[in-house]
């Protein structure tokens, strides 16, 4: 089974990015508990950020270039790391996340090459580090987060109509 998945990586890898590219999608038309969830990357939300990886993944597999594969795979685990953690500091959990991080994982498994430790943890601690900088996300209903400006005495307050 190992010597099937090593021979066939890089379409596995493909499948899942491809996978992965529809988990996104449907995020896009959640409206439970993911419609709770919001964050962006630089003021880009987080499913096109998603979307983008996983295409740079699908090239990278069909140019098979090995290297810049784990290096981004091992980033993106990283990534996955604080977004995970990010569900369960807040109590908050996406399905649509949780299986996009569960595709992004098993790419990693499927690429990994343990002869490269050092590239791996490498990766995944800047991106993971990189990431908790520029990362902006928030718990919060999305009506909560459209509320209209009211006037009161002078002052603009957040309100609830």
């Amino acid at each position: 089974m190992i010597r099937f998945i090593q021979t066939k990586r890089y379409i596995i890898t493909i499948i899942l990015a491809l996978i992965a590219i529809g988990i996104e999608y449907y995020y896009s038309t959640c409206e439970t508990t993911c419609s709770y969830l919001r964050g962006d990357l630089l003021g880009i939300g987080l499913q096109y950020i998603g979307i983008g990886y996983m295409a740079a993944i699908i090239v990278l597999a069909v140019l098979k270039r090995d290297t810049f594969l784990l290096i981004l795979l091992s980033a993106g685990v990283g990534v996955e790391i604080y977004l995970v953690g990010f569900q369960i500091r807040y109590d908050t959990y996406c399905l649509y996340c949780l299986a996009f991080a569960a595709t992004l994982v098993l790419q990693f498994f499927v690429n990994c090459d343990w002869k490269r430790k050092k590239l791996i943890f490498a990766s995944m601690a800047v991106a993971l580090i990189l990431f908790s900088i520029v990362f902006r996300g928030s718990v919060v209903p999305v009506y909560a987060d459209n509320t209209p400006l009211l006037s009161h005495g002078g002052v603009l307050k957040r309100g609830i109509l």
